[in-house]
């Protein structure tokens, strides 16, 4: 199983096992070293950078240039250090006393740019290795007429090493996200889509928990759950970030495996939701003839999605604080920016 690790995400393509690159392995006195196999030790996974570029990844360049706080005070998204933005900013505008001089200016943006090279390489793997673990069949249409349309979603682990999702899998966000329209761009049902906050609307969405916005009822996720004990009753579904039980008896069940790669907390359950290696599941979608408003002529778009965490887990700690001087604000909304589309099909229906 090590073995077959290192073939999956060490070689050339991540997630799939195809070969690996040779090379020297070092210089030493300026002298390359024997051709050997080389390993990419990147490992490339669903997480993505929400801090500012100067500070990750790591440069020396822009170590030596600028303090952190001095980094976070310069703003890239404004385009500072560009010819757009310096051609035409207006002489009272105030800049950090660190970034009054225009050269430093370009020179960071300099740095900006090499930075971004890197994070977009990083995005590239990332996908590259959602791709091998995550496919999509095309739809299955089931039913179509002007009573409704009925249609089938498959949704395979493309690995047969581990789940999909694995690891940290009561964070990872994976769901299909499905939008039926009318040719003239009325939407006509939509699922999978994301609340405000920019959280599914499922139970731990807060604008579902306060009652503006229905529950997704035709929600496809595979994010596990953790499940907690109650004072009373049974048990129920709630984000969980530290150990923690609203049991009156102060007793933590002894666990037998260790949890320290699962990132699971001591004391509750997890409702595992994931794909088992080579397995798949099926969503089923049901629009009624109400919902399709009399149409005939439908584009189904199905998209097949991934996030590092939600939201909402941002909100449950948040009471912390943040590295960064960030918001739970910033950082939420630099979550749903980093969203990724793994797979994106579209279908042209006729109904009859």
């Amino acid at each position: 199983m090590c073995i077959r690790y290192i073939d999956c995400h060490m070689g050339l393509i991540q997630g799939e096992v195809s070969g690996y690159a040779t090379g020297p392995a070092a210089m030493v006195g300026g002298v390359a070293t024997h051709d050997r196999k080389i390993t990419n030790h990147f490992f490339a996974g669903p997480d993505y950078s929400v801090v500012h570029p100067g500070l990750f990844p790591h440069n020396a360049k822009a170590a030596e240039m600028a303090t952190m706080q001095e980094w976070l005070d310069f703003d890239v998204e404004e385009g500072w250090g560009t010819d757009g933005f310096e051609d035409k900013v207006d002489a009272e505008y105030e800049f950090p006393n660190r970034w009054r001089s225009i050269d430093d200016r370009y020179d960071a943006r300099a740095i900006i740019e090499e930075q971004q090279l890197l994070l977009d390489w990083a995005e590239f793997k990332r996908l590259e290795v959602l791709r091998n673990g995550y496919k999509m069949d095309d739809v299955d249409i089931i039913e179509k007429s002007k009573n409704g349309l009925v249609f089938d979603i498959e949704v395979r682990n493309g690995t047969d090493g581990h789940n999909a999702p694995t690891g940290f899998d009561a964070e990872r966000l994976v769901w299909l996200e499905i939008s039926v329209m009318s040719r003239n761009g009325d939407m006509l049902f939509e699922s999978g889509h994301l609340d405000p906050n920019g959280d599914l609307k499922d139970s731990h969405s807060s604008y579902v928990h306060d009652a503006d916005f229905e529950l997704d009822t035709y929600l496809f996720s595979l994010q596990s759950k953790f499940l907690t004990r109650n004072v009373r009753g049974g048990e129920r579904e709630q984000v969980v970030a530290v150990n923690v039980s609203v049991d009156v008896l102060p007793f933590v069940r002894p666990f037998t495996r260790s949890l320290m790669l699962t990132g699971q907390p001591g004391g509750a359950r997890k409702h595992r939701r994931s794909l088992p290696p080579l397995a798949s599941r099926v969503a089923r979608y049901e629009v009624n003839e109400k919902q399709l408003q009399g149409k005939k002529n439908l584009v189904l778009t199905y998209k097949l999605k991934s996030a590092a965490v939600p939201v909402n887990l941002v909100k449950e700690i948040s009471g912390v604080g943040f590295d960064y001087g960030m918001s739970a604000a910033e950082i939420s909304e630099k979550l749903v920016k980093g969203h990724q589309v793994i797979w994106e099909k579209v279908e042209f229906i006729e109904l009859r």
